[in-house]
């Protein structure tokens, strides 16, 4: 399947900031069971864009706006195509073939597999494997110790399903597992968690996944899900929240131990005071490939981003009363008196910054 997904985060300041620094993870994975087309970066007031790739391999973008401004503006837009249908898995055996993981047992005791993959298999930010959660785990494995790990992967992800309501504002984006648990609702983060919780308990290593859902045309969030290591299929997605495997439909941004290692958003400002933040999520559906050019599965379009050097940096290049600036093959004249003003200078009584509101993930088909 094809989508051309848009992905906006607004934010809107009480008063001026200055001082804004932010890394984002809005642009998908390239490779595997995804190709990705076309990626667009646009940010507003315009900002110096400096890209790299995290310890998982993550595209990141890191940016800073260092003069005043009272909202902040983060589009990206992708063009991706998923290598299978919206009702197909992407991964996992073929239909009408028979299981062919270890049993859960023989996986945990998998000691080379538990070093190469030690990291989603012990506690993380999110994920602390408490006593909460282990009775939980201990629960699903009691109705079959001699399960698949396939099989313990599904009857795991039933469970939270079943457990949890999807419910909008019953958590936050730095609920716990506990917490989640103990309340019984939550949103598709929290299901991701619950589930990567389950199976690192019964030493199935399992990691997070954000990106979107194709098909939902308008969301106010990005989604979620958990992904498990599942010898000899490799990593299988499987979206608690819908309760089913992962399809064409799942569309990958990132991947990590937990939401802290995938956060689309994260940064700081000073001044300002409150800040609100608006998230619009519109997802394309386009089909097959169509005349766009066919990539090959590790290919990579490089990301155009429009922006400019920050104001301390323009203004020694400035003369006469006009500059023009190339933006992704085009040029824009821009006037003198339309560059924003330089920042006040940082006081002690400015105190530290503030941290950037973060996007809690939380779509779901039909009623989220």
């Amino acid at each position: 399947m094809r989508y051309r997904i848009r992905h906006r985060t607004s934010y809107r300041y009480a008063s001026q900031v200055f001082e804004s620094f932010n890394e984002v993870r809005l642009q998908p994975l390239a490779g595997g069971q995804q190709t990705l087309l076309d990626f667009d970066l646009l940010i507003e007031p315009p900002a110096t864009v400096i890209s790299f790739r995290d310890y998982h391999g993550n595209a990141v973008h890191d940016f800073g706006v260092a003069y005043l401004h009272d909202r902040l503006v983060i589009e990206a837009t992708s063009d991706v195509v998923t290598h299978a249908e919206v009702d197909e898995p992407l991964a996992g055996p073929a239909a009408g073939e028979p299981d062919a993981s270890p049993s859960i047992r023989e996986l945990a005791g998998d000691e080379a597999l538990a070093d190469d993959l030690a990291e989603f298999l012990g506690p993380s930010a999110y994920v602390p494997l408490a006593d909460e959660s282990a009775a939980v785990a201990e629960a699903v494995l009691a109705e079959d110790p001699e399960t698949s790990a396939l099989a313990f992967l599904t009857r795991a992800a039933d469970h939270v399903r079943a457990r949890l309501e999807f419910r909008v504002g019953t958590t936050t984006v730095e609920s716990s597992v506990a917490e989640v648990l103990e309340g019984g609702s939550g949103v598709c983060q929290d299901f991701a968690h619950v589930l990567i919780s389950l199976c690192r308990h019964a030493g199935l290593p399992a990691r997070y996944v954000s990106g979107y859902l194709g098909g939902v045309e308008v969301a106010s969030a990005s989604h979620a899900w958990a992904e498990a290591y599942v010898p000899p299929y490799g990593w299988l997605g499987v979206d608690a929240t819908l309760g089913t495997p992962c399809t064409g439909r799942h569309v990958k941004l990132g991947v990590g131990r937990d939401y802290a290692d995938v956060a689309v958003l994260r940064g700081t400002y000073q001044g300002g005071g409150h800040a609100e933040l608006e998230v619009e999520v519109t997802c394309e559906t386009l089909g097959g490939l169509g005349p766009a050019p066919q990539l090959r599965v590790d290919d990579e379009p490089t990301a155009r981003l429009v922006a400019i050097q920050n104001l301390g940096a323009m203004r020694q290049f400035q003369r006469g009363a006009v500059m023009t600036q190339a933006m992704g093959g085009r040029t824009e004249t821009l006037l003198v008196d339309e560059l924003p003003p330089p920042r006040a200078q940082l006081r002690p009584e400015d105190g530290p910054p503030s941290q950037q509101p973060q996007q809690q993930q939380q779509d779901r088909e039909g009623d989220g």
